[in-house]
């Protein structure tokens, strides 16, 4: 959980500091009360005692919360809001439903920084205080995210696509392997790009002329716009991008010749 509440000694000291001055007030407004108090059973007043230090205990817990969030905001959103370079000024980046801010509040537009995100955002696109630790209860319980720059997301989506595009030749070409099997297909891939022998992208060494037959009988791209790729594939494909290779540097395979075998492929 994002916020693991820690109110114990805070509670207790805040408790008393309202014990006392709620206590001092009533004795203030009315200087018969003690004598008043004397004379009342004492199992009636223990009831709205405890009544009364609940409340306290429930307003400490608050009060320890809210001070949690000193400097801090919450994004006021169901999806994603923009960041300014400056105030009405030009789009920057992009904050999320669980993005929390460090923030010098403004009346109308409030400086803000998250992540490598430092710009403005109007005040009303925040939430603060017990606001924010009420909405941070669901939004934030598993996982937080940091504002991103647009050319953090652009290259978040290109990865993306790099990694359903490895998948789905994975598929295609050891769709039916076992996973170390798919795993080696990509990793041949990776090789390649290493090589100095091929294109050194993942889209050139795929799509190069005469070396993938799926991607020159069009069953890549079917398999592409389709989506329908299995978790393993993708996981496969995210393995051999991270360096993930039990094929050594091979650079080639087929279901011929090579070698050495792994499955139904040959490496070499």
């Amino acid at each position: 959980m994002f916020f693991e509440k820690k109110k114990g000694i805070v509670s207790l000291v805040l408790a008393g500091c309202m014990v006392f001055t709620a206590e001092f007030e009533v004795f203030a407004a009315d200087p018969q009360s003690e004598a008043q108090a004397m004379n009342t059973n004492y199992e009636m007043e223990m009831a709205p005692l405890a009544d009364t230090w609940n409340e306290i205990s429930a307003m400490a817990s608050v009060a320890v919360d809210t001070q949690e969030w000193y400097g801090k905001a919450l994004a006021n959103t169901d999806s994603e809001l923009d960041v300014y370079a400056e105030a009405n000024g030009t789009v920057i980046g992009k904050m999320y439903s669980n993005t929390i801010v460090t923030v010098e509040e403004g009346e109308e537009w409030s400086k803000i920084s998250s992540g490598s995100v430092v710009g403005y955002v109007r005040t009303e696109s925040l939430l603060f205080g017990s606001a924010a630790v009420e909405r941070a209860a669901v939004t934030c319980a598993e996982t937080t995210r940091d504002a991103q720059t647009l050319e953090e997301i652009e290259a978040e989506k290109r990865k993306q696509e790099e990694i359903k595009l490895m998948a789905a030749i994975i598929y295609c070409e050891a769709g039916n392997q076992s996973y170390e099997g798919k795993v080696a297909v990509g990793a041949v891939i990776m090789n390649r790009i290493e090589s100095g022998r091929f294109p050194n992208t993942l889209e050139g060494v795929i799509y190069q002329r005469g070396q993938f037959t799926p991607a020159m009988t069009g069953k890549l791209a079917r398999v592409l716009a389709s989506g329908n790729i299995p978790a393993s594939c993708y996981d496969a494909a995210i393995d051999s991008m991270n360096g993930a290779n039990p094929i050594g540097n091979a650079l080639f395979f087929n279901m011929h010749s090579g070698k050495f075998k792994l499955g139904d492929h040959y490496f070499s």
